[in-house]
């Protein structure tokens, strides 16, 4: 590079340099220009508060002196007037607006409400600590201990197969007819009839003569037959519709007799109809209406008139005199009995005095099956002897335990049963036959081999594991069945197997054994074992919330310094606290502070009302807890003697400046006094007002439960209504009014 190359390349580079400087200098220059100035000390000093003494009361106050020591007028006005001092180099302003009111809880009792009962289902087996944890679960390891039973495990020993089966064949014998025809016959037979042609009527006084002969039936009969017809001939007498005269002698009546005489004087038994149809039709010489019977009842009687007495039913007919004697009629006999001794005193027959003869044939066929050719025949069928059974294995327990955390129930080996040995159905084939049978009769006709025996578990034992480590782990040992059922012969049925017996520690005598293994539950309240079943629990419990009101807001907090007052008549208005919330609802907005057009500070907002807390669950109530009468349900209430549960009313903020940043380069921060802050924190200027809540003065509630249908005695009842109705509202606050300060 040339001199004048290097001389040109440093006047760039200055040039370079140059304006660099510039654009710093120009940034920097309205720092630089910035007028600072410092607030010159005061000639005198002093302060000036205007603010709510309570009640709407408005209150200024002027103190001089560095200290603020001397009280130049402290009183109640109806309007604030500052009359700035003279000399004075600058003014320190604060306006404070007025507080927020506070909202309201609305409480009115809360939702007392009692939850369940819920029911849940227990194992007794596998309950941990965890489980029984009361921050999870309404029932403690306690309870379990107290209520839970006793228990056992169980192992059932394996059973021992049974024996196989074994057929045979039987075979049935029999000679039926193969092939036979049909015939014919037919048979003639001729029957001769004899009728009597003539009566005559006979009456007989049983008192005259005591040996009579009974009429006799005549009846003759001959038959001849062939085997292509035949005729046959009967004599045929008098037919029950045609009698033969019972007796021959002849007796008449010619006197009374035994006091029948007076309902019939002359004696005389006749039957005046045959066969009478109405009692008009059949009358005694005069005497009494004859009654009928039904015509069912005394269907073809017959009577024994040597015996002298009725010995069979009454007859179709009967009259009777009311007084002494009762006749009897037949359609061809009359009878007179006495009506106290029961004898017969007389009767009348109509005894036949000729006949004459008929003759009539009659024909019949008859069918015959007749055989021609039998045959052999040869039916099989097949018979089962049955393998022994198989036989059970021993039923064992551990030791009782009590019903608690930690009981187990571990399989260490639990052998399956043996299996049944292998039948023996031979595939014969048995239809049946003519002539040559495949099978001799009732042979046993065995297949290859016999029936296998039963087979047993592999292990000699099942074994389970029971108990917990605080009281104690059982090994229960049960024996399997150590011999199956044998297998049958075509000689006859198998053996039975030989049942296991041998257990440790003890054999099950309750009867409470299914399966192969598992738990035996005896409940606390309950004298019988339950297999494998569970606990039912069962809990109520009971929950309420409170209610409660948020704080006003702090009224606005502004702060200036002028250094004089143009005016020197300036409009000062003090900022309202806002009201309080009412009926749960939020409470009023604060009024401004308001100090002519110099500066303004706003209003604290009202704090929200009807704010609820999360549903608590009730601690229980104990009948005498928290010094609650013993039995009594509705005791008073004491103050401070129960559980007290509140929410709610709380404070609000302090007022705090709120626009520093804005007076940055005039702000002075105010340095009170201990006489303004008294009368700051004294009336509370600007707070907003404390929020409304509520109080439940006896918070507890139901809880029960219960484990197996009892309910455990530390269990808690129904809190009393005194009780659960003990509740009240706290009221929420109005916001409290803003001020004026002026220090100099």
């Amino acid at each position: 590079m040339t001199k004048q190359q290097k001389s040109a390349f440093s006047m760039v580079e200055l040039m370079l340099l140059l304006l660099f400087v510039s654009l710093i200098t120009a940034a920097l220059m309205p720092v630089v220009t910035k007028k600072h100035f410092k607030i010159p000390k005061p000639a005198s000093h002093g302060a000036y508060l205007c603010y709510d003494a309570g009640g709407g009361q408005l209150h200024e106050v002027r103190y001089s002196g560095k200290a603020l020591t001397t009280v130049v007028f402290d009183r109640n006005v109806s309007q604030c007037k500052f009359e700035p001092p003279e000399k004075v180099s600058y003014f320190h302003v604060s306006a404070i607006g007025g507080g927020g009111g506070g909202g309201d809880s609305g409480y009115s009792g809360g939702m007392y409400t009692t939850m369940g009962p819920y029911i849940e289902q227990l194992s007794p087996i596998d309950i941990t600590s965890e489980m029984v944890d009361e921050n999870h679960r309404d029932i403690t390891a306690k309870d379990f201990q107290n209520y839970g039973g006793k228990l056992y495990g169980f192992v059932v020993g394996a059973s021992s197969g049974a024996g196989g089966d074994q057929q045979y064949v039987n075979r049935n014998d029999s000679y039926p007819c193969t092939m036979s025809h049909n015939e014919t016959y037919t048979y003639t037979t001729t029957y001769r009839v004899s009728s009597c042609t003539g009566w005559e009527t006979v009456t007989v006084d049983t008192d005259t003569s005591d040996d009579s002969s009974g009429g006799e039936s005549h009846w003759g009969s001959d038959s001849d037959s062939s085997s292509d017809s035949s005729s046959s001939s009967h004599d045929k007498g008098p037919t029950p519709d045609n009698p033969s005269p019972p007796d021959n002698n002849d007796h008449h009546m010619n006197s009374n007799k035994g006091g029948y005489g007076t309902a019939h004087p002359d004696g005389q038994v006749t039957d005046v109809s045959d066969s009478p149809k109405n009692p008009s039709e059949s009358l005694l010489n005069g005497g009494p209406q004859v009654w009928v019977p039904p015509s069912n009842n005394h269907a073809d009687e017959t009577y024994n008139i040597k015996d002298k007495k009725l010995k069979l039913d009454l007859p179709k007919f009967r009259f009777y005199d009311p007084n002494d004697s009762f006749a009897m009629l037949h359609p061809k006999y009359a009878f007179l009995f006495s009506k106290i001794s029961n004898d017969l005193l007389a009767y009348t027959y109509q005894k036949c005095t000729g006949y004459s003869y008929s003759t009539y044939s009659t024909t019949r066929v008859s069918h015959k099956t007749v055989c021609d050719e039998h045959r052999n025949y040869y039916s099989y069928g097949t018979a089962i002897f049955s393998g022994g059974a198989g036989a059970p294995g021993a039923i064992c327990r551990s030791g009782y335990k009590d019903g608690g955390v930690g009981i187990t129930h571990d399989v260490v080996t639990v052998d399956p049963s043996g299996r049944d040995g292998n039948d023996c159905y031979p595939g014969y084939n048995l239809s049946p036959e003519y002539d040559s049978p495949h099978y001799p009769p009732t042979t046993c006709t065995s297949c290859a081999g016999r029936p296998e025996n039963g087979f047993t578990a592999p292990h000699p034992n099942s074994i389970i594991k029971f108990g917990s480590s605080s009281q104690g782990i059982d090994t229960v040992t049960a024996e399997n069945s150590p011999k199956g059922g044998t297998g049958a012969t075509c000689s006859g049925n198998g053996v039975a197997g030989i049942a296991g017996t041998s257990c440790s520690p003890y054999k099950v005598s309750e009867g409470c054994s299914p399966g192969r293994y598992g738990y035996c539950l005896r409940r606390w309240n309950k004298s019988t074992w339950e297999a494998n079943t569970t606990y039912e629990h069962k809990f109520t419990y009971s929950k309420n919330y409170m209610q409660y009101g948020l704080p006003g807001l702090q009224g606005q907090y502004r702060t200036m310094v002028i250094r004089s007052f143009k005016d020197k008549d300036i409009t000062i208005t003090i900022g309202r606290g806002g009201t309080k919330g009412t009926n749960g609802g939020q409470g009023g907005t604060g009024n401004p502070t308001i100090f002519g057009n110099v500066i303004t500070a706003l209003g604290g907002v009202g704090g929200e009302g009807g704010k609820s807390t999360p549903a608590e669950v009730l601690e229980g109530f104990r009948t005498g807890a928290q010094n609650w009468p013993a039995g009594a349900a509705n005791a008073g209430f004491v103050q401070g003697k129960r559980m007290v549960r509140e929410e709610g009313g709380v404070e609000p903020e302090k007022p705090k400046p709120d626009n520093l940043s804005a007076n940055i380069m005039n702000f002075l921060a105010p340095q009170d006094s201990t006489v303004i802050a008294n009368i700051m924190e004294t009336y509370r200027i600007g707070y907003g007002g404390k929020g409304g809540g509520s109080r439940h003065n006896c918070w507890f509630g139901e809880y029960r439960k219960w484990l197996d249908g009892a309910e455990l005695e530390h269990s808690y009842p129904l809190p009393p209504t005194a009780c659960r109705n003990n509740y009240e509202r706290i009221e929420p606050h109005d916001g409290k009014s803003g001020a004026l300060i002026i220090r100099w």
